[in-house]
């Protein structure tokens, strides 16, 4: 599913929480659900949802998410006005956060023409989903080191992976 960052009041920056839309919160959260967990690259945390979440508030606040989404927005990978997130069901009411690309953006914005969070059709947000697994497929190849010889009198650096 494709969400909203949510922001705080003008005036203030910062992202605080994500904005996931009525037929969002119809498909993927039943009402006896009063937890979600989210996966944040490699963090797990667990979300309350208010009651106010089915009635007409769809929205996720806690403040490790906004920490979270406030690093993303430093590091330039996330935008400074409400940016369009993928939530990928994990499991039974687990969800993996991810940084949409800009072209992965654009295009849910462009087939959503206007109602983007409230009138997500299934079918348009599977046409991005493939290529927002890519971290999937990529998770069981480990980065590669570099690792240098030291001269006789040289030490290693702390910075140094060991």
């Amino acid at each position: 599913m494709v969400v909203l960052t949510q922001f705080r009041h003008p005036g203030k920056n910062g992202p605080v929480g994500l904005h996931i839309g009525d037929l969002n919160v119809q498909q993927y959260f039943p009402r006896d659900v009063s937890t979600v967990e989210l996966e944040l690259d490699h963090l797990s945390i667990v979300c309350q949802l208010d009651p106010s979440f089915w009635e007409g508030q769809p929205e996720i606040r806690d403040f490790r998410l906004s920490s979270w989404l406030e690093a993303k927005r430093n590091s330039g990978k996330l935008g400074a006005n409400p940016t369009p997130i993928a939530m990928i069901p994990s499991g039974e009411h687990s969800f993996r956060v991810q940084i949409m690309s800009v072209e992965e953006s654009d295009k849910a914005r462009a087939e959503n023409a206007g109602l983007f969070v409230t009138s997500q059709t299934p079918a348009a947000v599977e046409a991005i989903v493939p290529s927002m697994n890519r971290r999937k497929f990529d998770a069981g190849r480990a980065p590669e080191r570099r690792v240098g010889r030291l001269k006789r009198n040289e030490r290693p650096s702390s910075s140094t992976n060991n």
